[in-house]
């Protein structure tokens, strides 16, 4: 493995909950095949090659405190034995370095469970942890003798309420979680916090990972001073004092200090999300440019708006990282519904699906797929018809529901009832079995043989598989996303238009008339 930092490769996201199982492992305790393991995603990895892909993301597979999915770990060193052992994990690394494919894990250090060892000790005082976690004095106590929370920080979400503070009875004071109530937030201000972490990060390094995917970096540390937010006019927060801290970038520097000591450095590929006025921009663009992530995941491609937001978006993710060098894009992740449903609903179609994919290949900076995306799956049509409670010994999804749960829902490698996908706790719904990988691979016009063409067309083409400017266009028809793409030194340009509407539409630029043809586009 001889690439140093991401350039514009294509990452593979995948989720090993729901993404393959396999028998073999030595701490295999579901050999019913209700959740995807370490050995099933080795199984796959001449599928994984031969879609084209440089890199695969593997969301957490540690032990966790059973409240985010993964996301809340108790032992950052030791592997679920759901998904195996570190056995398994080593094997799984050398496999995919056989086939030239590197390897990134998620690393979640802004919090852990309420679970870990680390909060218990800190909860009790013990020497050395008394501030490995974010602790605050009530502020006082209303009429009925209950606490006042600290400030007015609130959290990203929480099943408890809004507030980013919880009372623990036990210390007498509020612990920040800037997301659920039983993920504490962790004190990186603290030296020995960081110490710590960067501990665990050499652990896995050492074992032979790439690199990592850092979750939720704008939260790391804090203000010391813990001051309140200010509001905007329409009563949203201003974010200046519970993320994007000097303590964290502080902490990320000296986590990429590390990554460099390696012969062959280690990779960070940064969740980041920033206020997108227009001070909030210019203040990411500083710290994109003085961190030393390698690139970010910016949550840019979610458009909540729909594609009519698209062209803005692109136009805002280029002022805070011109020409692209750290921009990361992905459509789809394990946090969102399937994008085909979640932009085109009842419109889907998979030639919407093909052109979302073609959009995603020809911007700058490296993109991520989520697994399942080759194939174009749109959301199930009901989620109950992909829970198995027969099949979920630990209840992880028999009682849970939520809207990230049609993504999360594993992929069919084909429709025979003998696949083993049909025995996942959460599996393809009925009607998704008609994109399994078994009816497309033989298929010249499938969405998954797209999306191979794609991948090496954009790696072999001297011009999109370089660093560039988006120069968004103003075009009046709705659901046509037009931008001028160019290289990195402008000498350069293809103009790219995407019509999502099923009828052409003509797009002028230059004086020149471009007739698209319904859910197609051009490069010119």
């Amino acid at each position: 493995m001889t690439k140093k930092h991401l350039n514009n490769e294509i990452i593979y996201q995948i989720y090993p909950l729901t993404f393959a199982y396999a028998s073999g492992s030595k701490t295999d305790l579901y050999p019913s095949g209700a959740y995807g393991n370490l050995k099933g995603i080795t199984s796959r990895v001449k599928y994984v090659k031969d879609l084209g892909v440089d890199t695969i993301w593997i969301t957490p597979f540690y032990k966790w405190g059973g409240h985010g999915f993964g996301y809340d770990i108790t032992d950052y060193r030791s592997i679920d034995p759901i998904y195996g052992d570190i056995d398994d994990f080593k094997e799984l690394c050398e496999v995919y370095h056989h086939y030239g494919i590197r390897v990134l894990i998620d690393q979640v250090y802004n919090h852990c469970s309420i679970y870990h060892p680390w909060f218990a000790e800190s909860e009790d005082k013990k020497l050395g942890f008394e501030d490995f976690f974010v602790w605050a004095d009530a502020k006082g106590f209303d009429e009925k003798g209950k606490p006042l929370v600290p400030n007015n920080w609130t959290s990203i979400w929480d099943s408890s309420g809004n507030s980013a503070w919880m009372w623990s009875d036990t210390r007498k004071q509020f612990y920040l979680h800037s997301f659920d109530w039983s993920m504490p937030n962790l004190n990186l201000n603290n030296r020995e916090v960081q110490n710590a972490i960067l501990d665990v990060s050499k652990f896995w390094f050492d074992l032979g990972v790439d690199g990592f995917r850092l979750d939720a970096v704008g939260h790391y540390a804090c203000d010391p001073l813990l001051r309140d937010n200010a509001f905007d006019e329409k009563g949203n927060p201003i974010h200046r004092y519970d993320i994007n801290s000097q303590g964290g970038a502080e902490f990320v520097n000296r986590l990429k200090q590390l990554c460099n000591a390696y012969p062959v450095p280690k990779t960070l590929l940064a969740e980041y999300g920033y206020d997108k006025s227009r001070q909030g921009i210019e203040n990411t663009k500083k710290i994109l440019a003085e961190s030393r992530c390698d690139a970010f995941f910016t949550f840019a491609l979610k458009l909540n708006g729909g594609l009519k937001t698209l062209g803005t978006t692109l136009q805002n993710e280029m002022r805070i990282s011109p020409n692209g060098e750290k921009l990361n894009w992905a459509f789809s992740n394990h946090d969102l519904e399937r994008a085909p449903s979640r932009l085109f609903g009842n419109q889907y179609s998979v030639r919407k699906s093909k052109l979302l994919m073609a959009l995603l290949m020809t911007l700058p900076g490296s993109i991520c797929i989520f697994q399942g995306e080759e194939l174009g799956l749109p959301n199930p049509k009901t989620m109950a018809e992909c829970k198995n409670p027969a099949n979920d010994p630990l209840d992880i999804w028999t009682d849970y529901d939520s809207p990230w749960d049609a993504s999360r829902a594993g992929f069919a490698m084909s429709d025979s009832l003998q696949d083993p996908s049909r025995k996942l706790a959460l599996h393809p719904s009925e009607d998704q079995y008609k994109y399994a990988v078994s009816r497309q691979k033989w298929d010249s016009d499938s969405m998954l043989n797209y999306t191979k063409d794609w991948i090496r067309f954009r790696k072999e083409s001297p011009f999109f598989r370089r660093y560039g400017n988006i120069i968004p266009l103003r075009v009046k028809k709705a659901n046509v996303i037009a931008f001028v793409r160019t290289d990195a030194d402008d000498n350069s340009r293809c103009l790219c238009i995407f019509n999502f509407n099923k009828y052409p539409v003509e797009v002028k630029y230059k004086g020149k008339r471009h007739i698209v043809r319904g859910e197609d586009y051009i490069l010119d």
